[in-house]
């Protein structure tokens, strides 16, 4: 497996909020597709919205949402509060979409959100727009409401609920497409399904990416730049994974616990280690994958991510520890005094799950293609 291919979406993923943290405190009123299109239509002037340590789904999404707005004629501007990283920029071709870009003046009278599921996942925009957005287009299943209304789609990638509201605007007369939407949406949809591996993988996802290559992307490039493009810092961090991995479980368990000590010893970046969970998942024989790693900021905070190949629910998993996210990449934080002790946590609670799924046999014939 490459590397690369299922950290694209693991930012989304790993910050949703279980279902069970919904609160009767918030309601937002579910609308569908063609029902964005409206507010979308009636608005002059919108704001997108991307969740903080951005994938290409969020970017590619709101790149394409943006092209699709300003072919209406409308005003459109993305703002994100995170750096974008080296090997997703040529998504926008820029630097940054922090607020400080928007041009002077702008005043959006309508805001929305892509691919986002919790407030939280807006950063440091959560104080001046977690409580403003009015539409939230998501295909997270699990996630904590906060915008007015929310149109989820349970697809694979959010690029895919965009494809579709191109395809109402042009049933409405407006052929909103360009290559440059499609391009960004290809990004989107090939990330956040795994390269079109993982199991969420549908005969609509294929009808919608034949569709794209309608525009003549150039995808192998797409495809290269987000999988095969690695600074040799990153390889160099992909070497040092290697070599902390332990396994557990009878090899079903495998993880990298990477402290902040070998980040700082080895000079490496956050971005130099974000794609190391792939690694894990990739090992003949293993079900579940774990990265834990330690935070710069708060040494006795960890952030986790797992994966599962085909029978785990690492969902659930993940909430036992007030995390959440999709059945087979999830993740959570949590406290614990030293790297051993979140190791020795996280082990207990995936080995028993991992123990009974063996006694039920759920992992008889799982492997049958």
């Amino acid at each position: 497996m490459n590397d690369q291919q299922t950290q694209n979406c693991q930012n989304a993923a790993e910050l949703i909020v279980p279902a069970e943290a919904v609160t009767a405190e918030f309601a937002t009123k579910p609308i569908g597709i063609a029902e964005v299109c409206d507010r979308l239509e009636g608005a002059s002037s919108i704001l997108l919205l991307t969740h903080t340590r951005p994938d290409a789904d969020t970017l590619g999404s709101a790149f394409a949402l943006r092209e699709l707005l300003r072919a209406l004629g409308k005003t459109c501007e993305v703002i994100n509060d995170d750096d974008i990283p080296k090997r997703l920029k040529f998504i926008f071709g820029v630097d940054s979409l922090k607020p400080e870009t928007l041009p002077d003046g702008f005043s959006p009278d309508l805001i929305v959100s892509v691919d986002i599921s919790a407030s939280k996942l807006l950063g440091t925009l959560e104080p001046e727009y977690g409580a403003r957005v009015d539409v939230a287009v998501d295909h997270h299943a699990l996630g904590t409401p906060f915008a007015a209304e929310t149109c989820m789609v349970p697809v694979g990638a959010c690029g895919e609920i965009i494809c579709d509201m191109a395809k109402e605007f042009k049933r409405r007369g407006h052929p909103v497409m360009n290559r440059a939407a499609a391009s960004a949406l290809y990004a989107a949809i090939c990330s956040d399904t795994g390269s079109f591996k993982f199991d969420s993988v549908t005969p609509e996802t294929h009808m919608r990416i034949a569709d794209l290559l309608e525009y003549g992307i150039n995808h192998a490039e797409i495809a290269r730049r987000l999988y095969d493009s690695r600074p040799v810092s990153q390889v160099r961090a992909t070497g040092i994974a290697i070599c902390a991995l332990k396994f557990y479980c009878g090899g079903k368990l495998a993880l990298i616990n990477f402290t902040k000590k070998m980040r700082e010893d080895n000079d490496l970046t956050r971005e130099d280690i974000d794609d190391i969970i792939s690694l894990t998942r990739s090992i003949e024989g293993v079900e579940v994958g774990m990265s834990i790693k330690q935070s710069d900021d708060d040494e006795t905070l960890y952030k986790v991510s797992m994966r599962s190949n085909r029978v785990a629910d690492v969902s659930q998993l993940c909430a036992k520890f007030g995390g959440g996210g999709h059945k087979r990449a999830s993740g959570c934080t949590l406290n614990a005094d030293s790297p051993d002790e979140a190791e020795s946590r996280l082990v207990a609670v995936v080995s028993a799950e991992l123990e009974v799924l063996m006694s039920e046999g759920a992992f008889d014939g799982a492997d049958k293609v």
